[in-house]
């Protein structure tokens, strides 16, 4: 084989190898590139999501204050909460499918029980605060598990009950609520075990 035989076929071999890695390369920056596409996504998801649900979970602090106040005929003295119960009720199935959509196996259990719950009895009897105790015993719980699925942080139901339904927490210094604080322990620790979540949402009161 003669030099330029030689030469020739080097030259050839160093451009299919050219073609071979800039082809390698390109497939190399699109993966990464869609893969960072997805985490912003992602992240926006989170952002959104976990917003929605704080909302969420303040209108329904709000609506079972209202339900209360109602029940022993105060509603005319809490009028800026009177539309509380029909607001939480629209957002709850606006937030319902992107939970469905992006939540884990657990967080979908957890949701669900807890929606088909409160549908069944909005069906079945006029809605009052007994019909939604359950209800919200759970809300602080799923705040934890979308925030969890969402992020990897495991933050305790504590928190996000303190923080985001307040009027809720006023209600337990009302008569007949005495009870109610000690029932959510109860429930919320039951439903960690129930649905195999991590024992970091075992409930653990926030020094104020």
């Amino acid at each position: 084989m003669s030099l330029k035989e030689k030469i020739e076929i080097g030259t050839s071999v160093i451009s299919m190898l050219s073609i071979f890695f800039g082809m390698w390369f390109g497939f190399y920056q699109i993966k990464s590139t869609l893969l960072e596409q997805r985490f912003s996504n992602r992240l926006e998801l989170a952002d959104d999501l976990m917003s929605k649900y704080i909302s969420l979970s303040e209108y329904a602090s709000k609506a079972a204050f209202y339900l209360v106040a109602d029940a022993n005929d105060q509603a005319k003295n809490f009028k800026e909460y009177s539309g509380c119960v029909k607001k939480h009720m629209e957002e709850l199935e606006k937030i319902k499918s992107k939970i469905a959509a992006y939540g884990s196996a657990e967080l979908v259990s957890l949701f669900f029980d807890s929606y088909n719950d409160i549908q069944l009895k909005i069906q079945t009897r006029r809605i009052d605060f007994a019909s939604c105790r359950n209800y919200f015993h759970s809300m602080p719980l799923i705040a934890s598990c979308i925030k969890y699925d969402l992020t990897g942080e495991e933050v305790n139901p504590s928190i996000f009950y303190n923080s985001f339904m307040k009027e809720l927490k006023k209600l337990e210094e009302a008569k007949g609520m005495e009870k109610f604080h000690e029932t959510m322990i109860i429930t919320n620790n039951k439903l960690v075990k129930k649905y195999n979540l991590s024992n970091k949402f075992i409930w653990k009161e926030v020094k104020e």
